[in-house]
């Protein structure tokens, strides 16, 4: 290609770990490649430093994706505090404990997520991709073998022009919708948020020390980990419905629910607000289409999970290496990759809807509740 400072072989929509992986992973197989990201966002803004979403913590066998992104050693640099395992209170009132030391890959990691992030973005700007931060798309054409995108900037509104298109935008899929490409939701999930200050007296009271920590109850079920910085996050997973009828957004209605826990509250007892809950999306989702004419999703924008499989960053990453392997198919005339990329979301979206519901099977306590039959309900993956 020509260049063109607005030109590009690939460009990327969106900044986050799977947008930066994804990127990354082209780079270390065709480092000529010119590459451009995308950001909606700044570069960095510290008014969020107390927003947290679900998956906080990056499991054991995480490790063999990073190593093969070549972030391996960076990645242990940045001191992410040490996840040791995880408890659940799931189909019964005990705790059952998954101890990661008994894991072929060792331990796993609390990731403060805002520090992780920014890794992600600097370890793409290593390998000279391109960031365009506060900037999103609203326009795109495909013209002959190139993609003419039209963009939305705080400084300069541009066009781009790219051979491939990857939407990396998350739950949004902004690139996928403009394709026609159909977001299909399967459930109304939503999580409702609370941060935590852990003051220098705090004991735990739980006995699940510093790992993350499930509990169900009739409406729904409990999150917890710990964060950096003498901070834990608490979050209850349910439907959007059933959140406003608990008016959960309220901190007293939250707080009068958690109390009700037995493992959730002896964890924040003497701790101090941080924040007032946060509601953010949760719910399963797939595109219709994940790949098109020359471009394809990653990521959530491709298909997003439930929290309770614990897998959004870690296949954040793990497709991240599939979608570049199509990318590059497709780059040089081969449009067999995107059909084989399709084959795998679909696999692994499939196998994955099978696994959640085998598991919320397990918790069989609460027949009559609105949340637990939604989730009982029988469905075909075939």
């Amino acid at each position: 290609m020509k260049n063109n400072p607005y030109t590009y072989d690939v460009v990327v929509i969106g900044g986050g770990v799977a947008g930066c992986a994804t990127a990354i992973a082209l780079k270390n197989e065709a480092p000529e490649l010119r590459i451009a990201i995308m950001e909606r966002k700044p570069s960095f803004n510290p008014n969020n430093a107390c927003i947290y979403r679900i998956g906080e913590t990056l499991p054991p066998h995480a490790s063999q994706q990073l190593q093969k992104l070549g972030i391996w050693s960076s990645f242990l640099e940045c001191n992410f505090v040490t996840a040791y395992g995880t408890s659940a209170a799931w189909g019964s009132s005990e705790l059952y404990h998954n101890e990661y030391m008994y894991s072929p890959y060792g331990y796993g990691w609390h990731l403060d997520r805002i520090a992780f992030d920014q890794f992600m973005i600097k370890e793409a700007q290593k390998r000279d991709i391109l960031f365009y931060f506060e900037t999103s798309i609203t326009a795109s054409k495909k013209k002959s073998k190139h993609w003419i995108l039209e963009t939305n900037s705080k400084q300069d509104n541009i066009t781009l022009k790219s051979n491939f298109v990857i939407d990396a935008t998350g739950k949004k899929a902004a690139f996928s919708s403009l394709q026609k490409s159909t977001k299909i939701k399967k459930d109304q999930m939503v999580g409702v948020y609370c941060i935590y200050n852990t003051k220098d007296e705090h004991k735990d009271h739980s006995g699940i020390g510093s790992g993350t920590c499930v509990e169900t109850d009739q409406n729904g079920w409990w999150y917890s980990a710990t964060l950096p910085n003498k901070t834990i996050v608490v979050g209850y997973m349910t439907d959007a419905d059933i959140a406003n009828r608990l008016q959960l957004r309220k901190r007293e209605a939250f707080n009068n629910l958690l109390h009700n826990t037995k493992h959730t509250n002896n964890r924040i007892k003497d701790t101090a607000y941080l924040s007032q809950p946060q509601v953010t999306a949760a719910h399963t989702q797939y595109l219709s289409a994940v790949t098109g004419d020359s471009w394809l999703a990653v990521g959530d924008a491709a298909s997003c999970y439930d929290p309770i499989s614990s897998l959004g960053i870690f296949k954040s990453l793990t497709m991240s290496q599939f979608a570049a392997y199509a990318t590059l198919d497709d780059l040089k005339g081969d449009r067999f990759g995107l059909q084989k990329y399709q084959q795998i979301i679909t696999q692994d979206y499939k196998a994955y809807l099978k696994k959640r519901q085998e598991y919320y099977a397990q918790e069989d306590r609460y027949t009559t509740s609105l949340f637990w039959k939604r989730r009982h309900a029988h469905q075909n993956y075939h």
